[in-house]
C-alpha cells in the first residue's frame, strides 16, 4: 500500500475502504499499518499539496458525472446482493471477511471521497480512482460464481443484471481509451496554432491556466508572441507562466493587427477574474471576430483589428 501511495497519492483512499470491512481484532494492526503508510508518503503528499495549483485546470464534478455515479453504484449494490450468501458470501477462518464486504466499499468509497474533496477544491478526475473498478470486477465475479446456487427467477435476474453491468462498462472502457475522453486535445490545438500563426500575429490565452496547453508541443509555441506573458512556464517553474500587470496588456493587444485567442469551449470557464474580463473588453472594443475553430476541450478564435476611419482614409490615399 505504501508503494501504491508513493506512485499515486489518491491510492490512499483505498485505506478507508479496508477500514469498513475489518473485524474488530484486526482493527488495531490495520491502524498501525495505516499510520505507517500515511507517515511514509506524507512528505510526498505535502509536496503535492504545495503544488496543487498545477492541477487548477480540473473542473468541478458535472451533473452527468453524478448521474453516472448513481447508475454504477446502483448496479454495484444489486450485484452485492447476489454475492451476499453462498460460497461468495461465507466467512471462513482463512478469510475473516466476505468478498462482498471488501468489494463494495473498494468500488464506492474512493470515488465518493474524492468527489467530497472536490466540493472544496476540484480534484476529481476519473483516472485518479480508476483502481476502484477492481471492486466492481470482484462483485461481478462473485455474482457469476453464485449463479448456480440461485433459484430460476433469481438466476434470470442475476444474468440480466450482470449483462447490463458489463454492457454499461464496455462503452465507458472503450471511451476512456480514445482522445475524445480527454478534457482537451493539445495535439489538434498545436496543429491549429502552427497553421494559423503568422509573423506579426499575437497569441492570447484568455485564462493564464490554459497556457499549460503549450507545454505539450514547446517547439510549436516557441517563437510565437504571447501578448500577456511576462515569464514562460519554464522560467517561472510552473505550468502557467506569469502574466504582465493587467495595465500593460491592453497596449500589447492593440499593437497587434491580428490576435489568435486560445480559450475554453463556450460555457466553460477555468477562472473568472478582472484580467480575463479586461482582455475580452479590449477585444470587443478594438477587434472584430473573424472566425472560431472548435476542438475537443478548447476553441481558437481569430480576431482582426478593427480599422478606424483615419486608417481607412490613409489606406485609400
Amino acid at each position: 500500500m505504501l508503494a501504491a501511495c508513493i506512485l499515486h497519492q489518491f491510492a490512499a483512499l483505498a485505506l478507508v475502504a479496508h477500514a469498513f470491512v475489518l473485524p474488530d481484532q484486526a482493527r488495531r494492526p490495520w491502524a498501525c499499518t495505516a499510520l505507517l503508510v500515511v507517515v511514509g508518503f506524507a512528505p510526498i503528499a505535502a509536496l503535492g499539496i504545495a503544488q496543487s495549483e498545477q492541477v487548477a485546470w480540473i473542473n468541478g464534478v458535472t451533473g452527468s458525472q453524478y448521474q453516472r455515479f448513481a447508475i454504477q453504484f446502483s448496479f454495484a449494490i444489486v450485484l452485492s446482493y447476489f454475492a451476499s450468501s453462498g460460497n461468495a458470501g461465507k466467512v471462513s477462518p482463512e478469510a475473516p471477511f466476505s468478498l462482498r464486504a471488501i468489494a463494495l466499499p473498494l468500488f464506492v468509497l474512493p470515488t465518493v471521497l474524492l468527489v467530497l474533496i472536490s466540493l472544496y477544491k476540484p480534484f476529481y478526475v476519473e483516472r485518479y480512482v480508476f483502481y476502484s473498478l477492481v471492486g466492481l470486477a470482484l462483485l461481478l465475479g462473485a455474482a457469476l460464481d453464485r449463479m448456480s446456487e440461485l433459484g430460476r427467477n433469481l438466476r434470470a435476474t442475476a444474468v440480466i443484471v450482470v449483462a447490463l453491468t458489463i454492457a454499461l462498462l464496455i462503452p465507458e472502457s472503450l471511451k476512456v481509451r480514445t482522445p475524445e475522453s480527454r478534457s482537451d486535445n493539445v495535439t489538434d490545438l498545436a496543429k491549429i496554432l502552427s497553421g494559423e500563426y503568422a509573423p506579426g500575429d499575437g497569441i492570447l490565452y484568455l485564462s493564464v491556466k490554459r497556457r499549460a496547453w503549450s507545454l505539450a508541443y514547446p517547439s510549436v509555441s516557441r517563437g510565437m508572441f504571447d501578448l500577456a506573458q511576462e515569464l514562460t512556464p519554464a522560467a517561472s517553474h510552473d505550468l502557467y507562466g506569469t502574466e504582465l500587470p493587467s495595465s500593460q496588456i491592453p497596449a500589447r493587444m492593440r499593437s497587434s493587427s491580428r490576435i489568435i485567442v486560445v480559450t475554453e469551449p463556450k460555457g466553460i470557464h477555468a477562472e473568472s477574474n478582472g484580467t480575463e474580463a479586461m482582455k475580452e473588453r479590449v477585444l470587443a472594443e478594438y477587434f472584430t471576430k473573424d472566425r472560431t475553430i472548435r476542438i475537443n476541450g478548447a476553441q481558437v478564435i481569430i480576431y482582426e483589428r478593427r480599422t478606424t476611419a483615419t486608417e481607412a482614409e490613409l489606406a485609400v490615399s
